[in-house]
């Protein structure tokens, strides 16, 4: 039992390293496409949406990069995982807006 429980950390250990290693640093980012197709958008919103998506996203499965998807493939998963996230906590862990953070962030970061 604590072999299975010292692989299983690893392995989150492993996932979370993975995530945090193909993130940009804020001087990386480049908000302009965002902003063309969000007027308004800035590092507020990313960050926002950016600590949604690191805070829930990879909590059933590993995180995965912005540009893994395209943006109409995100569109159609986002809102079913917030759906299952919500579902598994019991409780509205990320609402509308808070899907909208994320989808733009998901946006911003992959441009």
């Amino acid at each position: 039992m604590k072999t299975i429980a010292t692989l299983l950390i690893l392995a989150l250990v492993l996932c979370l390293s993975a995530a945090c290693g193909t993130a940009k640093t804020p001087s990386e980012i480049n908000l302009s496409a965002a902003q063309a197709k969000y007027p308004g958008y800035g590092m507020g919103a990313f960050s926002a949406g950016q600590t949604l998506y690191s805070e829930n996203c990879g909590r059933c499965h590993p995180a995965y990069t912005p540009s893994s998807h395209t943006e109409e493939q995100w569109a159609k998963w986002v809102p079913k995982m917030v759906a299952m996230a919500n579902k598994n906590a019991e409780t509205v862990v990320i609402d509308e807006p808070g899907q909208e953070l994320i989808l733009k962030f998901l946006y911003a970061a992959s441009h």
